[in-house]
């Protein structure tokens, strides 16, 4: 019943879509609204994957990952990169352990250069707690928040 709903909505926009022509504004938004009659005994969060892409590829993002054990950052970082290349991702830049962010990012001036240089910034879930401190308040203020994602799931590219 949802989805005969929206398919009619996004008809509707189309058709009119059509009726004004190309002179006005190409991106228009469409809201979706869904009520409950009951409310659940557990929060949902639903996961919705988009056909395209919000960022562009052009776009440099950062990831930083956890340390592997035994291991230096530059074989962690390689191991990073075979990771996200065997699941078709290539749109990372750069990958920075949690070791190589201790140590060379750990003045001030640096943290800003690091936050300038990238448009986007990752981090592994396993690390999330931890960079607050390391990263400082400036990522926070310019609402460039590394956004948390799971390296150990199965399908990355999602």
């Amino acid at each position: 019943m949802v989805r005969k709903a929206v398919d009619a909505l996004l008809t509707h926009c189309k058709s009119r879509k059509n009726n004004y022509g190309l002179l006005l504004n190409e991106n228009e938004s469409l809201f979706l609204m869904v009520v409950l009659w009951k409310i659940p005994s557990k929060e949902l969060r639903v996961r919705l994957t988009l056909p395209h892409s919000i960022r562009s590829d052009s776009e440099d993002i950062c990831l930083f990952t956890k340390d592997e054990p035994n291991s230096t950052p530059e074989k962690t970082e390689q191991f990073y990169r075979k990771l996200l290349n065997k699941h078709g991702i290539k749109t990372v830049s750069q990958i920075i352990s949690l070791q190589t962010l201790k140590k060379e990012y750990k003045s001030y001036e640096a943290k800003l250069r690091l936050l300038s240089s990238f448009d986007f910034f990752l981090t592994d879930a396993r690390i999330r707690r931890l960079l607050p401190s390391l990263i400082g308040r400036h990522f926070y203020q310019r609402k460039k928040v590394p956004v948390s994602v799971n390296l150990l799931s199965k399908n990355l590219s999602r």
